[in-house]
């Protein structure tokens, strides 16, 4: 039976179908309905997409059943007795199916990825695919809102399958799961030619990962790997503003019906401060000079310009370094994210510039931390004031057992302690770990997940042991290992994992109507197969690279290369949009071995591109796994523990605020310091 096709020559799925089945195709609906052979399949596609043209007549249906053609009408103007709205777009609806027309593969309520869906608003009975705002990772646990909008249904009366969306725009679109959608359309394909035998369509996505699962991975892949991530870097993500060399947050999750992602260019302290860090990286493997160039350059932005940088020693929060541009906001993780890569450039340039500043920002993060070791997570400006002052927060007695906010801290404090010798960047880090170690696992709040507490809680414990390698301290930082390691796969991959519902700060969405209202995790219920990137597997590669440096266990010596073959497999390939070449999106499904999950998080959904955090670290461990090296390093303690004395003294002086000696500007041509 031959099949027809009205479309464009580019169309993804005629594309598609060219090299599976015989099809031939027309120019418009016309010609198919008077020349197509006598009980052919039609599909009438759309190339205006989102605009509708497509205007369908009674005669036509008629004359289609005359000739006994079945057709699939796709994203029509108008088609008789159905009243079709204007387009509109989707906001977090997802397209769920709704019917068992394609069964067995996919059940009612299983949830599909339709990539800036446009749909025309209608109604109409027994839809068998719908637009709907509902929680789940592949499948809706509420079931159908009441609100559901109908994107493929039968038209009454007629062997005609009406398409309110754009469904064949599978590959350019990035529509997913993608086998999901190869039996979407092998579905299609029996119901237009049901007396034809079936045909199974293949296709690669536009974008998709580097190597396949079972890929071997060597060091000349992580090589190229390290290569690919630092190309991303420094084409993608730096932006400059006269002497501001800054990098872009990354690119934001919704993608558009061509498939495309927008830059998010807001500007934080700790993307730009991680991101020097890559770029110092690159100079001490490559020796390429740009590289050295451009790391001078970002960490002088975000630790000179007052867009981040508090300078004022009159200012409660001199020292301290704003969570995103002239945001004074101050998270003391975010912070330790521009401490920790300050200290590693510093040390990689074996440049002294920035020593002053550092010291300082640690400081200023030891003096609004509390007697017990635990800072809050969040002080903003005003706070100071209305406490009065900064001694308010260094006196007060307060606990947070949640590592995702307080470990890298604790680590930013346990390697200055290293440096510097200072007992109270030692001790009140050790207090508060030995106390949150004992609450563990019980009384732990989590963020977006109780495995990226555990991921983050790594580092602080390697670092200690490094500092004091106890029974004690090794005992937690074994512990910790083992519980994040029973989470990890034979590829590599570290299962996300939800704890106690009343200990969760964002949670999965608990009904339908909460998906996308705020942050959230990337599963629905334990046991869904993703791994969060931004949150856990990230800070897992460093945390485990850190901690086989510390203990040079074999076993955790295994996980990091396990780990490592893992994020070079799921690196981002795509010439359709380069910009992503090179990268990692925040969610991956190890089933699926694809991009996926549950895209409920307000601000960082699920193919999110955050160039800190995410992006950062993993191409900074793959650079000190090349050069057989690791981030404690005391190389640089002797130029930092002569000027500790005086920097010190300056930041816990007894002398009323506004009296300290002004710190020396960083001179920087054309900035404002200078200026």
């Amino acid at each position: 039976m031959e099949l027809a096709v009205v479309c464009a020559e580019d169309n993804d799925i005629y594309t598609i179908l060219r090299a599976a089945v015989p099809c031939r195709r027309y120019g418009d609906l016309e010609c198919v309905l008077a020349e197509a052979p006598a009980g052919a399949g039609v599909l009438a596609l759309s190339d205006t997409y989102p605009r509708a043209e497509l205007r369908v007549t009674a005669a036509q249906l008629q004359q289609a059943s005359q000739r006994h053609l079945r057709l699939l009408l796709e994203y029509p103007a108008a088609v008789p007795d159905i009243e079709l709205g204007q387009p509109c777009p989707t906001e977090w609806e997802r397209a769920v199916v709704a019917s068992d027309f394609f069964a067995p593969q996919l059940a009612p309520h299983t949830i599909l990825a339709l990539h800036g869906c446009w749909y025309l608003p209608a109604r109409a009975a027994d839809a068998h695919l719908v637009a709907a705002r509902v929680a789940g990772y592949r499948h809706a646990p509420y079931g159908l809102p009441g609100t559901a909008w109908p994107l493929l249904f039968a038209l009454p009366g007629h062997p005609v399958l009406v398409a309110l969306t754009k469904l064949s725009q599978v590959r350019r679109g990035r529509y997913g799961p993608t086998r999901d959608w190869q039996h979407i359309w092998t579905r299609l394909l029996r119901f237009v030619l049901p007396d034809s035998e079936a045909v199974a369509l293949h296709w690669e996505p536009t974008v998709t990962v580097a190597l396949p699962a079972a890929a071997p991975v060597d060091a000349q892949v992580e090589a190229t790997t390290l290569a690919r991530s630092l190309r991303w870097f420094a084409t993608e993500a730096v932006f400059s503003i006269d002497w501001k060399k800054g990098v872009i947050e990354g690119f934001e999750a919704d993608i558009d019906h061509e498939g495309r992602q927008l830059r998010r260019p807001w500007a934080r302290g700790d993307c730009i401060g991680e991101s020097a860090m890559v770029f110092a990286w690159d100079w001490a493997v490559s020796g390429n000079p740009l590289s050295r160039l451009r790391a001078t350059q970002l960490l002088d932005y975000v630790l000179s310009a007052p867009d981040f940088y508090h300078d004022d020693p009159a200012d409660p929060a001199f020292g301290l370094n704003n969570w995103s541009e002239r945001n004074p906001v101050f998270y003391g993780d975010d912070n330790a994210r521009v401490l920790v890569p300050a200290l590693t450039v510093a040390r990689l340039l074996d440049d002294g510039r920035w020593d002053e500043r550092i010291l300082r920002c640690l400081l200023a993060n030891l003096r609004t931390t509390g007697r017990l070791g635990f800072r809050r997570a969040r002080i903003d400006h005003p706070q100071f004031a209305e406490h009065g002052g900064w001694r308010f927060f260094y006196e007060e007695d307060h606990v947070h057992y949640a590592p995702h906010y307080q470990a890298y801290l604790w680590a930013a404090l346990l390697w200055a302690h290293a440096l510097t010798g200072d007992p109270e960047m030692l001790e009140k880090p050790r207090h508060a770990i030995r106390m949150t170690m004992a609450a563990y696992p019980d009384e732990w709040r989590w963020t977006n997940g109780l495995a990226q507490e555990l991921a983050r809680m790594l580092l602080p414990l390697s670092f200690l042991v490094r500092i004091e390698d106890t029974p004690e301290h090794r005992a937690w930082l074994q512990r910790v290992a083992a519980d994040l390691l029973a989470l990890m796969q034979p590829c590599g991959a570290i299962r996300e994992l939800l704890g106690r519902p009343e200990r969760g700060q964002y949670g999965p969405p608990a009904t339908n109507e909460a998906y996308g209202t705020n942050e959230a995790t990337l599963i629905q219920a334990n046991g869904d197969p993703a791994c969060d990137l931004l949150y856990t597997t990230n800070y897992a590669f460093l945390g485990l690279h850190e901690a086989a440096a510390a203990t040079r266990d074999a076993q955790l010596e295994a996980a990091a290369d396990r780990l490592a073959a893992f994020l070079c497999r799921i690196q981002v390939r795509s010439a359709a949009q380069p910009y992503l070449d090179g990268a990692w999106m925040r969610a991956f499904d190890y089933e699926l071995w694809e991009y996926w999950g549950s895209s409920a998080d307000a601000g960082w959904g699920a193919w999110s591109v955050e160039t800190g955090w995410t992006n950062t670290w993993i191409a900074s461990v793959l650079a000190m796994r090349r050069l057989r090296t690791s981030l404690f390093d005391l190389g640089q303690s002797a130029r930092l523990r002569s000027l500790y004395p005086r920097v010190r003294a300056e930041m816990f002086s007894s002398a009323p605020l506004g009296q300290g000696a002004a710190p020396a500007p960083l001179q920087v041509p054309g900035s404002e310091q200078s200026a």
